[in-house]
């Protein structure tokens, strides 16, 4: 049996991955009281904990085989393009924390999983974040270094939750980049095997499972997104390993056909008065009818964001962002007044982070929805637990 502590469980993404996978989670901790009472739904023998994780005694925390754990997103790597990280949340001299649980900073830092295996010295450390956290972490490498230092061989990896699947998990219907590393103990002297296979179809060879072809490596890392610094090519060499696509999966798998819709030219819900939707939004209306005629698509309310078909997943789900994916069912007038529209429910959501429909979210549904953009990949956290599984099973921990 290998056991697993989760600092930073969110909608227990990791917990649900590494469970499936074969690992015995022991311990959960979060800041949020939503997601303590999520983890305790799903795992009534979960020992969770709701605190500050930078300010957590780690010989508190159970002795694990290894730890799991996300640092810090939103504040060490900046969101819409800002070129500088957002500050830490500032605390006054005579306070000893924040008045109340739901402070800004949302995520551990990356050295509190450090501060674990100092204590305990975990066979694993497994986490995952953004590629800019790599890219934008002014101190990764000197992070890297210190796992270096005390005992412990990196394996990093790009993947995208669109693509990774196998049994028992299937990808998701979310173009989802990510930054997946493995930290392990040296004298385990194995280390697991990171690299994305993804289901493709080459026009020469037909099925086979895509290799990935860096473009721009950051630094001689495999660092990056999909499409932009790396894609997928053919692993044969007789067909010259031509570019493939890899094998994804549409939204539609998931839309609930039941969830009620208002008319879009009603304007938006819950207003006083009659509030009409913004032109941006009108306009994503009017390319989607333009592009797929009567059937329905879903339009994503972001920077240079469009309408897109239920044949492909949609773009990255956040924790911040509210609703920013809406599905638009046409009529039979064809015009946008008269389109049916509503914003993908929380339900949709965790399905498409992989959740299963068993999976309790606990909280309102503003907390719900946090913890579901927060949320390690589901099939992403499987794929990572597999492998670390098969790496380090077959030696005993110390």
């Amino acid at each position: 049996m290998t056991t697993t502590v989760h600092l930073f469980a969110g909608g227990c993404g990791d917990v649900r991955g590494f469970h499936t996978a074969g690992h015995t989670p022991i311990y959960a901790a979060n800041h949020m009281q939503a997601a303590v009472d999520t983890a305790r739904a799903n795992w009534p023998g979960l020992l969770a904990q709701q605190c500050d994780i930078n300010n957590l005694d780690m010989r508190r925390v159970p002795e694990a085989d290894g730890i799991v754990g996300s640092p810090i997103c939103w504040e060490a790597t900046p969101a819409g393009g800002r070129a500088t990280p957002r500050a830490q949340t500032e605390i006054p001299l005579d306070e000893q924390q924040p008045p109340a649980a739901d402070w800004a900073r949302t995520r551990m830092t990356a050295w509190d999983p450090i501060r674990y295996a100092e204590v305990h010295r975990p066979r694993f450390y497994v986490g995952e974040n953004v590629p800019g956290f790599a890219t934008r972490f002014a101190l990764f490498t000197a992070w890297l270094n210190v796992w270096d230092a005390l005992g412990y061989n990196p394996v990093i990896a790009s993947v995208n939750a669109a693509h990774i699947a196998g049994d028992g998990y299937e990808r998701l219907p979310q173009l989802r980049d990510r930054l997946v590393w493995c930290m392990i103990r040296k004298d385990i002297k194995r280390l697991p095997d990171l690299r994305p296979r993804p289901e493709a179809v080459c026009p020469t060879c037909g099925p086979v499972h895509g290799m990935q072809q860096w473009s721009t490596p950051y630094r001689a890392r495999t660092v990056g997104e999909y499409g932009a610094q790396y894609r997928y090519v053919c692993p044969n060499r007789r067909c010259g390993h031509r570019p493939v696509e890899p094998v994804t999966r549409g939204i539609g798998s998931v839309i609930d056909w039941t969830a009620p819709t208002h008319r879009f030219g009603d304007g938006r819900r819950g207003r006083k008065t009659h509030t009409p939707y913004v032109k941006a939004t009108r306009h994503r209306v009017e390319t989607g009818l333009n592009r797929f005629g009567g059937q329905p698509f879903v339009i994503t309310l972001r920077n240079h964001g469009s309408a897109s078909s239920l044949d492909e997943p949609i773009g990255t789900l956040s924790a911040q962002g509210g609703n920013h994916h809406s599905l638009v069912v046409p009529t039979a007038s064809g015009t946008v007044d008269d389109c049916q529209y509503r914003a993908l429910t929380t339900t949709e959501k965790a399905r498409a982070q992989g959740f299963p429909a068993h999976h309790v979210l606990a909280g309102r549904d503003t907390a719900q929805r946090v913890q579901i953009g927060n949320a390690v990949p589901v099939n992403v956290a499987h794929w990572a637990a597999e492998r670390v599984l098969t790496a380090t099973h077959c030696t005993p921990a110390t």
